[in-house]
């Protein structure tokens, strides 16, 4: 999966989601639900950030639940949605964001839920978008 979500390809990566499936990441208040909603917020993602990667650090499974620590990186060199909706210019400023993500798979091997944690506001610090 991770290695899929490296390639940026998100038609790639939305295969992989079950047609119900919830996604929340760290700049996320409230989980996306569903194949449609998952494919946008990725394709604004990897449009900001075109470099975006993960690294893993380490992966715990159990049944169908995974946890990985991990990391995400990226240059932000195209346009971003901000919190509010707008749309907030390349800063050109690299990001690293720590993480914890909690994989859970339903019956089929497709990915039901995933949440990563981490702290929100840490991207737009870096970005230089906060103070």
């Amino acid at each position: 999966m991770i290695a899929v979500v490296n390639t940026r390809n998100v038609e790639k990566v939305v295969e992989q989601y079950a047609e119900d499936a919830t996604f929340q990441v760290p700049s996320l208040e409230t989980a996306l639900r569903g194949k449609d909603a998952i494919r946008g917020f990725l394709t604004g993602s990897f449009a900001a950030f075109p470099d975006w990667t993960m690294d893993i650090t380490k992966v715990i499974v159990s049944g169908n639940e995974t946890i990985v620590v991990n990391s995400v990186r990226g240059t932000h060199t195209g346009p971003l949605t901000g919190k509010n909706g707008e749309t907030i210019a390349p800063t050109n400023r690299k990001f690293v964001q720590e993480q914890l993500t909690r994989v859970v798979l339903n019956g089929d091997g497709k990915v039901q839920s995933l949440r990563a944690y981490g702290n929100p506001s840490e991207l737009y610090h870096q970005l230089g978008l906060s103070k």
